[in-house]
C-alpha cells in the first residue's frame, strides 16, 4: 500500500465492475480515502483483459450487459472453438451472443461487422452501434482511423439476408472502408429454423485475472467493514498479504491468493438440491481463523474462492460473514437470505451489508 505522501486516495470504484452489470436502488462503491488514486490506474489494463480475455468477461460481452455495441475478444487466454453450428465453414466464426430468456442463456444471431485486429483477436461491431455514431465526432474519426488500417481480408460481415449486407456495406464506405461485397456471409435462415450451437472453452487461470478476481473479492469485504464502521481493520496486518497480491501480484505464500475453484453448489434450497441463479453470487466468511470469500458469475462454473486474510480477534464471533446476489439482468441485489429484492429500500439494502451478517 502506498502511504499518502505518495499518492492520493480520492478515487472512487463500484463493488462489483460496471462492465459486470450496474444495480438499483444501490450500487456499491467503495471510496472515501479508500482508494489510492495510482491503484486505480494500475488496474484499468488488468480489468481491460479481464472483460476481453476470460471466460467471464466474454460471457459480459455475449449478453451486452453494459450496452457497448461492440465487442473485443483478445482470443490470447480464453479461446472459443465452434463445434458444429453452421453447414458453412466460415460461417463458423461468426460470433453468437447470448439472450437470458425463462431463466436460460439462449443463443442469438445478431449482423454483424467482423474485424480482425492488429494486436491480435477480433472487434465485433453492431451495425447499428456503429450507424448512431455521430459523424465527424472523435469517436467517429478513432473508429475510421482504425478501420483504414485494416486489410479487406480481415473483415468480414454477417447478415441475415443481401439487403442487410449491403447496408454493412454503405456503413462501412460511411468510415472511408471501401468493402467489397465477395468477403460478405449470410444465414440465410427462415423465421422458426433453430440452430444448434455447440462450443467448447480454453482458459487459464493466471495472476493477473487472480488479482482482478481478488480485488473484487476484498472490495466486497471492504464495503462490509465501512458499513461497520471498521474501515482501519483493512490497514493492519491480518490483510497485508492479499493487498500486496492484489497490488503487484507479490506476497509471502503468493500461492494461497491465488482463486483456487470449486464444483461445489454456491447455495442450496431446502430440499438440498442446487439452487442456480443467474447473477453473481459472493460472500465472505471463517474457517480456521482464516477469512475466505467465494465468488461465482453469471451463475457460470467455476465457483472462485479467495483468501483474505487471517481473522482479527474482535471478529471471531458465530455470526461473521455476509453475502450478496447481484443479478445483472434485473439490476437488483439483496442479502442472501432476503427475498423480493425488487421490493427493498436503498436503506434496506445498505443496513444488509457488514461484517456480522452471516446468514
Amino acid at each position: 500500500m502506498k502511504d499518502e505522501d505518495s499518492t492520493s486516495f480520492n478515487s472512487k470504484e463500484h463493488v462489483i465492475p460496471k462492465s459486470l452489470g450496474r444495480f438499483t436502488p444501490l450500487n456499491p462503491t467503495i471510496g472515501g480515502g479508500i482508494v489510492c488514486n495510482n491503484c486505480n490506474s494500475l488496474f484499468s489494463p488488468l480489468e481491460a483483459n479481464f472483460l476481453e480475455d476470460t471466460l467471464e468477461g466474454i460471457f459480459s460481452q455475449r449478453i451486452d450487459i453494459a450496452e457497448r455495441g461492440s465487442l473485443i475478444a483478445r482470443d490470447d487466454n480464453f479461446k472459443i472453438e465452434r463445434l458444429s453450428g453452421f453447414g458453412e465453414s466460415f460461417l463458423k466464426e461468426m460470433f453468437v451472443f447470448l439472450e437470458y430468456k425463462d431463466g436460460e442463456y439462449v443463443p442469438v444471431l445478431k449482423n454483424q461487422i467482423k474485424l480482425k485486429r492488429k494486436s491480435g483477436g477480433y472487434r465485433i461491431f453492431f451495425p447499428e452501434a456503429l450507424s448512431s455514431i455521430k459523424k465527424g465526432s472523435k469517436r467517429f474519426k478513432k473508429i475510421a482511423e482504425d478501420l483504414r488500417k485494416l486489410d479487406q481480408k480481415d473483415m468480414a460481415i454477417f447478415a441475415e439476408n443481401k439487403k442487410e449486407v449491403k447496408e454493412c456495406i454503405e456503413l462501412l464506405h460511411e468510415f472511408g472502408v471501401n468493402y467489397k461485397e465477395k468477403n460478405c456471409h449470410f444465414t440465410q435462415m427462415k423465421p422458426g429454423d433453430e440452430v444448434l450451437i455447440d462450443e467448447q472453452y480454453t482458459c487459464t487461470l493466471n495472476k493477473d485475472i487472480g488479482r482482478v478476481i481478488a480485488k473484487i473479492a476484498f472490495n466486497y469485504f471492504a464495503y462490509c467493514a465501512m458499513q461497520d464502521g471498521r474501515e482501519d481493520i483493512l490497514y493492519t496486518e491480518h490483510f497485508n498479504d492479499i493487498r500486496k497480491y492484489i497490488h503487484n501480484g507479490e506476497g509471502d505464500g503468493v500461492r494461497n491468493f491465488i482463486p483456487s475453484l470449486s464444483e461445489k453448489p454456491f447455495l442450496q434450497n431446502e430440499k438440498g438440491e442446487p439452487k442456480l441463479i443467474m447473477g453473481h453470487l459472493i460472500n465472505f466468511s471463517s474457517e480456521s481463523r482464516r477469512i475466505y470469500a467465494q465468488i461465482n458469475f453469471f451463475g457460470l462454473q467455476p465457483i472462485y474462492k479467495i483468501y483474505l486474510g487471517t481473522l482479527p480477534p474482535e471478529l471471531n464471533v458465530i455470526n461473521f460473514g455476509c453475502g450478496h446476489a447481484f443479478n445483472p439482468f434485473a439490476n437488483t441485489l439483496c442479502n442472501l437470505s432476503q427475498t423480493e429484492p425488487s421490493l427493498l429500500t436503498e436503506e434496506q439494502i445498505r443496513l444488509s451489508f457488514g461484517l456480522l451478517k452471516r446468514i
